[in-house]
């Protein structure tokens, strides 16, 4: 399994970068988790929309969907006979009502004690804490596990998230000297903190554009915690 950086900002981007969005792949099977701005230019550099498996929301902040009418556009152009598999949060929004008139996607709503298998991938959710309805979700091949935290602050559940995940993609937008309790995000030190309830290694994404890689970097010291790169592949 492999996992690309395609956006890592939040909650805008400038210039050539892009917010959250990123790309796993297995084999032939190419899986969006979120979609923000810039972020279908980039997966179209890599792959087709027609070879797009399906796609994950984690939540519906616009930083994480602001692509998704024109991967519609993308899709129609495409002249792919079946619908986009979206999972999705349940959450009604004027971003959900907007989503379910998209008539290339089939939606399928989000429960988090099930298990489901899509496109030869095992994955479940896990309810995350943030100001709407936001879940993380751990995916499973036969060689690797991969979680993802989306947006959240810090809570117990993301323990259950992250074990036996060889690589977890967790949100820390703060830096430490930023951090105050009731953001919205955890901190680069408490995403950090997660090492030590699995084996594998933490990515910190959901960066803000005042913040330079190496300032995140100063605020790691850990040897299994890297700053995401946009543009960088990963093997989980």
């Amino acid at each position: 399994m492999k996992l690309t950086i395609l956006g890592k900002y939040g909650p805008f981007a400038s210039g050539n970068k892009s917010t959250s969005g990123y790309l796993i792949q297995e084999n032939d099977t190419n899986v969006l988790l979120d979609i923000g701005s810039g972020v279908l230019a980039k997966y179209r550099d890599i792959a087709s929309v027609k070879d797009l498996s399906f796609l994950v929301l984690s939540h519906l902040h616009f930083d994480h969907v602001s692509d998704i009418g024109v991967l519609s556009y993308a899709l129609a152009f495409s002249k792919r006979e079946e619908k986009l598999n979206v999972y999705l949060p349940n959450f009604e929004s004027p971003v959900l009502e907007t989503i379910k008139s998209i008539k290339e996607f089939n939606l399928i709503f989000i429960e988090e004690n099930k298990t489901y298998f899509d496109s030869g991938l095992e994955f479940s959710f896990y309810k995350m804490t943030h100001p709407v309805l936001s879940y993380g979700v751990k995916i499973k091949s036969n060689k690797a596990v991969f979680s993802y935290s989306g947006d959240t602050t810090y809570n117990e559940n993301i323990k259950n998230l992250v074990s036996n995940s060889s690589l977890a993609l967790l949100d820390g937008a703060f830096l430490e000297k930023d951090y105050l309790d009731g953001k919205p995000h955890m901190s680069v030190k408490q995403a950090s903190s997660f090492t030590n309830h699995f084996d594998g290694k933490v990515i910190i994404t959901h960066l803000s554009e005042n913040y330079s890689d190496d300032e995140v970097e100063s605020e790691i010291n850990n040897p299994r915690v890297e700053v995401a790169k946009e543009g960088k592949t990963y093997l989980v």
